[in-house]
């Protein structure tokens, strides 16, 4: 016996036949084959009553069918609610085609719109053929689930219940409006029914990302407003929870990237910088962390900014950027001449003589160290090198005592002489500042804001000054990929963040297009990096495909680059006048017997000069410099990759000496290039 049956458009039950006082008699239909019912009363052998509907049959079986096509109607304390607040003659509507048919749980046959309430699984198919029989909006309830508002780019995440939900959500259609019931006085309205991978509060969580909205939006924009009883706006509208906020949250999957990237450079845009703001933005390779950093100021005209880096070549580009843009209110000045300056105008010094500290060098400041072996003079340069990038003690004495455990070194007399003004190198210069707080009064009361740029390779000492010393907005901006000095004492800055620090990050490079950027994207782990740019960029070890093309040629070592140089015709060598007359200088303190730790160096140098006699050394660079023409006129142009660090090309090549093994500079390479990547 059917356990419902349909009057008009609605289903009744046999419990509504009385809450209800419907007409026994009336004209009830059956929902599986649209034939008419009736109702009765009858006796059990128990002499107990048993009200039901049933088919007035002539023929056995006839309606067999029909006793097995019961309808599961939905009795979660939830959606009871929800039904209970809808107007009686609303609810439960019987919607059908030709090929099916369903009960929507409240509709408004005036504007021929429904409602789902769903909080129960549900399968895709039911979600699919609910849509084309009914104009239909979904209610999801989410309340027991990971709710944040972010404040960031203004949305609401959801964490999402079960891939069930994830694939119903999905599969709802595109003109029909989906809201999550979050248990508090806001909603969730979802602008699209992707799911995304995104981080927060360093876990992975997998979300839905929608609008914050209130009941009074969900109304007008379903049939809950013509079917709403007024309890329903009475009881929606007493709601007064919250729903927690978050700050920030970051993408951790492809379609995230895409959305939070818009969302991060906006609001970097539109920030309003405050006395004490630190805000950090991690940027991929290529991403344009440059341009963000001159963009900003031209939006803060009114500020002066001081831009800094460690780099002086980094220093020069973006000079050369502020005039060509005609942008008149940043100072871009690196570490070593900024602290030169303020130091010359503390003292009134205008002839400071920085000394290069070095094994050769430092007798002059100490004459004891005259005649004494290269060790004692190298661990003396080590010794107060060491003091100067720390900034834990101010004092030497303090640091020879707990440090060092010995107050006989010479640093205590090399630090005197420091404080005397009679020998400054630039790590003392950084100490002193710090000691000092020359940026109180040098920095804090001369510029409004701080740039930062290349933070991933940063200084210690300078950081520690602009973070403790000035309360001026400061941005840093780099890629934690691109750390790739530590080998010369530098640190990520980006690990020394103060806790009310806003990191954010930036994942889109024009630089690397596709297929290039999704491969490089996926050799690395943690790697956040899609294409924004206009290029088809190729990826692959096919040397062929440079033929005929100029290209930039990336090294790991020296030794690589040196080698492959005097084999290859039509080259030009990055620095490469330099770099021989410190190779010559080198080679004869090894030739003396002096040797060389090869930590002091970006890569093993000095064991390669070991294995080269004078001649052998004369001979190679005579027949590089055969194959060497101009930069304008050669064919290819060798790099190691700490030296194109920040540069691009159209194509690059990578020597056989890159590898996977040093993450890091792997990374900076194959990130150089525009059109075509090859790797030996």
């Amino acid at each position: 016996m059917p356990s419902i049956a349909i009057l008009g458009d609605q289903v009744v039950s046999v419990d509504d036949i009385y809450k209800f006082n419907i007409d026994t008699t009336s004209h009830f239909k059956c929902y599986n084959c649209d034939e008419r019912l009736h109702f009765r009363k009858s006796r059990n052998a128990e002499n107990n009553y048993t009200e039901h509907f049933y088919h007035q049959n002539t023929v056995k079986d006839t309606h067999i069918e029909c006793e097995k096509a019961t309808v599961e109607r939905k009795t979660d304390s939830w959606h009871n609610m929800m039904t209970g607040f809808m107007k009686k003659d609303s609810c439960e509507i019987l919607r059908k085609n030709d090929v099916s048919k369903h009960l929507v749980d409240t509709y408004c046959t005036t504007h021929k719109k429904g409602v789902e309430f769903q909080n129960s699984p549900i399968k895709v198919e039911d979600v699919l053929s609910r849509d084309k029989t009914s104009d239909l909006d979904w209610i999801f309830n989410v309340e027991n689930q990971y709710i944040r508002k972010v404040e960031i780019g203004d949305r609401v995440i959801c964490e999402i219940p079960h891939t069930n939900w994830e694939n119903a959500v999905a599969a709802v259609g595109k003109n029909c409006n989906i809201y999550l019931y979050t248990g508090c006085n806001e909603w969730i309205t979802l602008f699209d029914t992707d799911s995304y991978r995104v981080e927060i509060d360093r876990r992975i969580r997998h979300v839905w990302i929608g609008f914050s909205c209130s009941f009074q939006e969900v109304c007008e924009n379903t049939c809950i407003q013509c079917n709403a009883t007024s309890d329903c706006i009475e009881y929606f509208k007493n709601i007064t929870k919250k729903l927690d906020s978050v700050r920030m949250i970051y993408a951790r999957c492809k379609k995230s990237m895409y959305l939070l990237d818009d969302i991060h450079r906006d609001y970097v845009n539109k920030h309003d910088f405050k006395k004490g703001d630190i805000m950090a933005i991690c940027s991929v390779a290529g991403s344009g962390k440059t341009t963000t950093l001159l963009n900003l100021a031209k939006i803060h005209k009114d500020k002066r900014i001081l831009y800094t880096a460690f780099n002086t070549s980094l220093i020069e580009e973006i000079n050369n950027k502020l005039r060509e843009q005609k942008i008149t209110n940043v100072k871009a000045i690196n570490i070593d001449k900024l602290l030169y300056h303020i130091y010359i105008s503390k003292t009134g010094n205008e002839h400071v003589n920085i000394v290069q500290l070095s094994p050769q060098t430092i007798a002059d400041a100490v004459p004891w160290l005259k005649g004494k072996p290269f060790a004692i003079k190298k661990n003396t340069v080590k010794l107060y090198s060491d003091f100067c990038n720390q900034p834990t003690y101010a004092k030497s004495k303090d640091y020879c005592d707990n440090v060092l455990k010995d107050t006989k070194t010479l640093l205590l007399q090399l630090w005197t002489k420091t404080l005397d003004g009679e020998f400054i190198t630039f790590e003392s210069l950084r100490k002193l500042s710090l000691n000092q707080q020359w940026f109180k009064k040098y920095v804090e009361d001369k510029y409004d804001m701080v740039m930062v740029d290349e933070t991933q390779d940063f200084d210690i000492m300078m950081l520690r000054m602009l973070l403790d010393h000035t309360t001026i907005p400061k941005i840093f901006v780099g890629d934690p990929r691109q750390a790739i000095y530590e080998w010369r004492g530098s640190v990520n800055g980006f690990n020394y963040m103060p806790p009310n620090s806003l990191i954010l990050e930036f994942y889109s490079t024009f630089r690397v297009g596709d297929p290039a950027c999704e491969t490089i994207r996926q050799r690395f782990s943690d790697c956040w990096m899609i294409s924004k740019s206009k290029n088809e960029t190729v990826l692959n070890e096919d040397l062929k495909t440079l033929d005929n093309k100029p290209y930039t040629y990336l090294f790991r070592t020296w030794r690589k680059l040196l080698q492959t140089a005097s084999s290859m015709d039509n080259i030009w060598i990055n620095s490469f006048s330099e770099k021989i007359r410190a190779i010559r200088k080198q080679h004869a303190l090894i030739m003396r017997g002096i040797s060389f730790d090869d930590d002091e160096y970006e890569d093993d140098l000095p064991k390669f000069l070991k294995t080269l006699s004078i001649s052998d050394l004369e001979s190679m660079i005579s027949k590089i410099e055969e194959n060497m023409t101009t930069m304008i006129k050669c064919s290819y142009k060798f790099y190691t990759i700490h030296g194109y660090k920040g540069l691009e090309d159209d194509n690059v090549r990578l020597s056989d000496d890159v590898t996977e093994e040093e993450e890091n500079l792997y990374y900076v390479a194959l990130t150089r290039g525009r059109k075509l990547i090859v790797e030996d």
